[in-house]
């Protein structure tokens, strides 16, 4: 065998033997968490805010147990709260009192929204619409000096004109939760029925902590003043945003919040003690000025003919009856003028002489 065949099945044997099936073994890769998307909210408010000149106060339940809180949901009798309206206008906001629900979570969704029905929650008339998101629960908590671990009050504006008929039941809605979540929300309740005109869907003594706002448009106070049955009441004080209320109270350890007060624990109203009457003074300066007592007419004349007073004493004492007289007058203006002591006019009859 020559060089050049030697040479060529070496190269030969060289190249087969690189051409292998066998592959070097991948390295293996780290899987990343998911990554978190912004969550917005998926409902966009179509209506505007109704807007109203005066608002009030309507309904509230302000009791709460720690650590009972509660979710809505979209599902049908899982998605509702109920109360009765005690004033006609138009609802313009609901407050609840929670907190956020956690952020990543497979149950809980970034904002829910819903309407208002009267009568029925499935089937009732269907007003208005409102939502809410987690952002906005935040961001309304820390306007309050709150975390979102806190719960404070938080508000849910009411779109479009609901109206609001005084003894009429009207249940707030949620329909619609993103992110296709099944709850929303981490918001207090009562037990033991503390709110007898309404419910939350939990349970039939079951009741969030609420308030509800009434407003009234233009052509509302415009009607309400034309009509002569219809009074706006003393106390409409105008809209405010940031007026929030006091921080509700709570159940811990007291089943006595339900009671009402015994008659005996009702503070009176303190009266003014009343003043002086006219009589009371006039009784003061009869005890300061005493009359003198009367005596038969022959006494009289016998202190007449001892006592020969000066002109200059005579003065004086006309000077003293007449500052009497002045003051008498001026205590009661309206009542006579006093009548004269029997000494007063039997001196003034000898002078008169």
């Amino acid at each position: 065998m020559n060089k050049l065949t030697l040479t060529l099945f070496l190269s030969s044997f060289f190249i087969f033997s690189s051409c292998s099936d066998d592959k070097p073994a991948e390295e293996p890769t780290n899987e990343l968490p998911p990554a978190v998307e912004a969550k917005v909210p998926s409902v966009t408010p179509k209506a505007d805010i109704p807007v109203v000149y005066v608002e009030e106060l309507d309904q509230f339940q302000e009791y709460y147990k720690e650590q009972h809180e509660t979710s809505f949901s979209h599902v049908k009798r899982k998605n509702w709260t109920s109360f009765t309206a005690g004033k006609n206008g138009i609802l313009t906001k609901v407050l609840l009192f929670g907190k956020p629900n956690y952020t990543i979570s497979e149950h809980y969704g970034s904002s829910m929204s819903g309407f208002v029905r009267a009568d029925n929650p499935d089937s009732g008339p269907k007003y208005g619409e409102w939502s809410i998101s987690r952002e906005e629960i935040v961001n309304q908590l820390a306007l309050q000096g709150l975390t979102e671990t806190d719960r404070g009050w938080i508000t849910i504006q009411m779109r479009g004109e609901i109206p609001q008929e005084k003894g009429r039941m009207y249940f707030m809605v949620c329909d619609q939760i993103s992110d296709k979540r099944a709850w929303f929300g981490a918001f207090a309740f009562a037990e033991g029925n503390s709110y007898k005109k309404g419910r939350f869907w939990l349970h039939p003594e079951h009741d969030l902590v609420f308030r509800t706002y009434v407003g009234m448009t233009q052509d509302q106070l415009t009607q309400a003043q034309k009509s002569t049955t219809t009074r706006i009441s003393a106390d409409v004080s105008v809209v405010q945003a940031n007026d929030l209320p006091p921080v509700p109270k709570s159940m811990t350890g007291s089943d006595s919040n339900f009671a009402p007060p015994s008659p005996g624990t009702v503070k009176k109203e303190e009266k003014p003690e009343p003043t002086e009457t006219v009589d009371k003074v006039k009784e003061n300066i009869q005890e300061t000025n005493p009359a003198p007592i009367p005596r038969e007419k022959n006494d009289l004349q016998d202190v007449e003919s001892k006592s020969t007073p000066t002109p200059a004493a005579n003065e004086e004492k006309v000077d003293f009856l007449l500052v009497d007289e002045a003051d008498a007058q001026k205590v009661d203006t309206n009542s006579s003028a006093p009548k004269k002591s029997l000494f007063q006019r039997f001196f003034n009859k000898n002078k008169e002489k």
